[in-house]
């Protein structure tokens, strides 16, 4: 085994992660910002874009009619996607969304050389199956006697070390691949930036939630027919969102993708529907875990609203001409069809997933559904600011990676 990192220490950044989530246990998950927090917290991240070469925060609200605020930060020498978009109920909210989006690929990427080390998971003593729901279909069974990259990640629930394929962690997606990958998915899921540790980690962790969910719904047969959700009832901000994306000639659908964790996941999808011609026929989606069917719900609708401007925009390097030619007037009448003809036996909001209280119950509730061990890699910081960039893992998890 050769190493530029000592696997069998618990490092400062290991150690101050788990702590932080570990003291905040009985953090509520539905915790609001004001708006004093949201301005002070965009104005401190712009040293910190000079220094990661985010080079424009674009407002991109006045590209669609929905009015919700959206913003596109850019990263032009990102290894992975150039482009971040955010959104949030201000521009200051939407900004920081977008800037964090693009700071966690930009820590991703950067990974220092004395956190990596290399070895066999034979050597490492790797359990078993830990790791190899994420593997590649034509690395199942033949990976655990070659040699990889590692990083040192924390058991969340028991506090211990745990080696995590470090293919898992970073951003490189390069052409050809760095050394020593190619033997997992690549996929930015559980990646997240926060002001702290732990809400760097918990955003991460329901992202891994979600698309574990979102997988399992595209396995499950008659998931659009069984698992639409009635809107009703799912409180003020769903009732704004739907009310102002009507106003504007916008449908959305809703459907509950199941979790065994019973964290509410919902899956949202809009198409344009008013008289005229529509600014953008493409269908768009979003994809939401949260602590409350309400809150998973209102993010989602607020993601897939926020697709509709970055399509629009034309600047994602991931859609291309192909991308916007495959909106023919079969795939829109499909996606107008799914969306406004919901079946009678709608999920009500009353039989759903209960809320979320706190951190211990979110994390009681993935542990008791077997999708752990739970665990989480600092992957980057800077003290200046306070921001926290972290990676969850969920090795239990159903990967999800589909090209839409």
């Amino acid at each position: 085994m050769s190493s530029g990192a000592d696997p069998l220490r618990l490092n400062g950044a290991l150690a101050d992660l788990h702590a932080a989530i570990v003291s905040n246990l009985h953090m509520s998950l539905s915790q609001d910002q004001t708006a004093e927090d949201v301005e002070h917290r965009f104005h401190a991240l712009l040293t910190l874009c000079r220094r990661a070469r985010i080079t424009r925060i674009g407002d991109l609200t006045g590209l669609d009619r929905v009015g919700f605020p959206v913003v596109q930060a850019v990263r032009p020498a990102a290894l992975s996607e150039v482009t971040s978009l955010g959104r949030g109920q201000s521009t200051a909210e939407a900004a920081i969304g977008a800037i964090m989006e693009a700071l966690e690929r930009y820590y991703a990427e950067s990974i220092p050389a004395e956190q990596i080390f290399f070895a066999t998971a034979d050597e490492l003593e790797i359990a078993d199956g830990l790791f190899e729901n994420l593997l590649l279909a034509e690395r199942q069974g033949n990976w655990r006697s070659s040699t990889i990259s590692w990083i040192v990640g924390v058991d969340v629930v028991s506090g211990s070390r745990c080696p995590v394929p470090l293919e898992l962690v970073h951003t490189c997606y390069t052409d050809p691949s760095p050394a020593h990958d190619g033997f997992f998915l690549r996929t930015t899921t559980g990646l997240a930036c926060h002001m702290d540790g732990c809400r760097a980690f918990l955003h991460g962790l329901f992202e891994c939630i979600e698309r574990d969910a979102i997988g399992r719904a595209f396995a499950t047969h008659g998931f659009f027919d069984r698992m639409r959700i009635a809107p009703s009832g799912l409180g003020d901000r769903v009732d704004q969102i739907l009310s102002a994306a009507a106003l504007r000639g916008i449908s959305l659908g809703l459907w509950l993708a199941p979790s065994p964790t019973g964290v509410p996941v919902v899956w949202c999808q809009t198409i344009e529907t008013g008289p005229g011609g529509p600014i953008l026929a493409l269908p768009t989606e979003g994809y939401s875990a949260g602590p409350s069917l309400a809150a998973a719900a209102s993010s989602a609708m607020l993601e897939a609203l926020s697709a509709r401007a970055g399509a629009i925009s034309g600047a994602r390097d991931d859609q291309t001409r192909k991308h916007y030619r495959k909106s023919t007037d079969a795939v829109v009448a499909t996606a107008r069809q799914l969306i406004l003809e919901a079946p009678s036996g709608a999920v009500a909001a009353t039989e759903t997933p209960l809320v979320i209280s706190d951190v211990a119950s979110l994390l009681e509730r993935v542990t008791s559904a077997a999708l752990g061990p739970i665990l989480a890699v600092p992957v980057g910081s800077d003290d200046e600011t306070g921001v926290r960039c972290v990676r969850a893992v969920l090795p239990g998890a159903a990967p999800f990676f589909r090209l839409r």
